[in-house]
């Protein structure tokens, strides 16, 4: 009780500094496809941020393949002209939950649930478009491993106990706009 009381009193003391360097940002990309998501991306120091992405596909099936996924996407990123400015790079891990249909499985009536992490790069540019409205277009992939079982789609008797693999993909796409909270510091 003490830690969250502690916690509590600090989160709340570094709001008010923290707020005119927070933005919270929706990429219209996933939008698009009907896929939920929402960041933050905050100032840890001079040429640093962090950004943290939930992402959620509540799609049970389409054209018959699994995609319904949930994602936490915690990223660094070095901004070389400062913070929230023009070219980033970043590095970043995923958690994921899933019950999908893995891309070598489309349309052969199998799908795949369980979960899996991954560590990539993200290559970026954030631009403004109003003092509080920003753009950020972005790029992303890396390694992901996954540890699943297989099911068959009409049966859905397992088809595989517990299996894992891992890949190298190209997961991390956006068009986002983000939103500046409160008022710069200078």
């Amino acid at each position: 009780m003490k830690t969250r009381i502690l916690l509590f009193i600090i989160l709340t003391s570094l709001a008010p500094k923290l707020a005119g360097q927070t933005q919270l940002k929706a990429n219209a990309a996933y939008w698009v496809l009907g896929i939920t998501n929402l960041s933050v991306e905050t100032f840890l120091c001079d040429k640093f941020t962090f950004n943290g992405d939930i992402v959620y596909s509540p799609w049970k099936s389409i054209s018959g393949n699994h995609m319904q996924f949930f994602q936490t996407i915690p990223e660094v990123r070095f901004y070389p002209k400062g913070a929230f400015e023009k070219f980033y790079v970043g590095g970043y891990a995923s958690f994921h939950l899933f019950d999908i249909t893995k891309w070598n499985y489309i349309n052969q009536d199998k799908y795949q649930r369980g979960y899996g992490f991954g560590l990539g790069v993200v290559v970026g540019y954030q631009t403004h478009i109003s003092e509080r409205w920003r753009l950020d277009l972005y790029a992303g992939g890396g390694w992901h491993n996954s540890q699943y079982k297989g099911y068959e789609s009409k049966t859905g008797k397992q088809y595989i106990g517990w299996n894992g693999s891992g890949e190298w993909l190209p997961y991390k796409f956006g068009v986002a706009f983000a939103y500046r909270l409160g008022k710069m510091r200078h």
